[in-house]
């Protein structure tokens, strides 16, 4: 059978009862071996950490533009900033709103960190530790960039990924795209202005576009009372039956559920 290696990113956020639910249908299909690609946390007694087989921690930066300042010159920058003040992309560095800079950090680190790791397995699932899933996730066939519908954005949802391990450096290495100079300046012309649209680009930058096949969702993204985000604000509505969780996207979560009504 394949070898499969699940990679959650970010940090540990949903709660137990959401991760069980992650262990029951995508885990344990796939018969996948567990990875935790978060930030540095002191606190690792949560079941997320005793089924991992690997634990990579990057740290967290109050200033994610001194991760990039490691590895790419400043020019970059400079263009993305004056277009997108006020969008999404830049988000991580200090006057810039969401996350998208760290998402982009986050696959740069696991491409020149874990490389060698990521290649001992087949397919490899790019994902997040707060989703809830409702149903068993479809085993697919190891051939294509397998992305989750929805949540676009006027570009593709970065939320969850799947591939196989020929196609690691063209999925993982967007920031070598985004830190050129030349491609910020594309970037800024075709108003690439949040981490989807940038990703879109990229994929058919790569030729990964002619690779990019939709699967239904069975999963929505929830939050847990304890959770902590750069983005959410802490609305959301409350998961019948999960007194602490509520579901953040409604569409995630009525696509979810009308995936699961089709199926019964």
């Amino acid at each position: 059978m394949e070898k499969t290696l699940i990679v959650l990113i970010g940090n540990a956020r949903g709660g137990e009862d959401t991760w069980e639910t992650m262990y029951k249908n995508l885990k344990e299909p796939f018969k996948a071996d567990l990875a935790l690609c978060f930030g540095e946390s002191s606190v690792k007694s949560s079941s997320l950490y005793k089924n991992a087989k690997f634990v990579w921690e990057i740290k967290e930066y109050d200033n994610w533009m001194d991760y990039f300042n490691l590895y790419y010159n400043k020019d970059w920058f400079e263009p993305l900033a004056a277009k997108f003040y006020n969008d999404s992309l830049l988000g991580g560095i200090p006057g810039f709103r969401g996350s998208g800079i760290i998402l982009l950090a986050i696959r740069h680190f696991l491409l020149n960190n874990y490389k060698h790791i990521l290649m001992e397995y087949d397919r490899i699932i790019l994902t997040r530790s707060d989703h809830y899933y409702i149903d068993k996730h479809p085993i697919l066939p190891n051939d294509n960039l397998y992305i989750v519908e929805g949540e676009d954005y006027g570009g593709i949802c970065d939320r969850h990924h799947i591939f196989n391990r020929e196609m690691i450096d063209n999925v993982l290495g967007v920031c070598d795209f985004f830190c050129n100079i030349e491609n910020s300046n594309i970037l800024c012309e075709n108003n690439t202005s949040n981490i989807e649209k940038v990703l879109l680009y990229y994929f058919n930058s790569t030729g990964l576009g002619d690779k990019l096949k939709r699967i239904k969702r069975v999963q929505f993204t929830v939050a847990d009372t304890n959770d902590s985000t750069r983005w959410w604000s802490g609305g959301g509505t409350s998961l019948p039956g999960h007194p602490t969780l509520k579901y953040k996207y409604t569409s995630e979560y009525e696509e979810a559920l009308c995936n699961l009504s089709k199926k019964q």
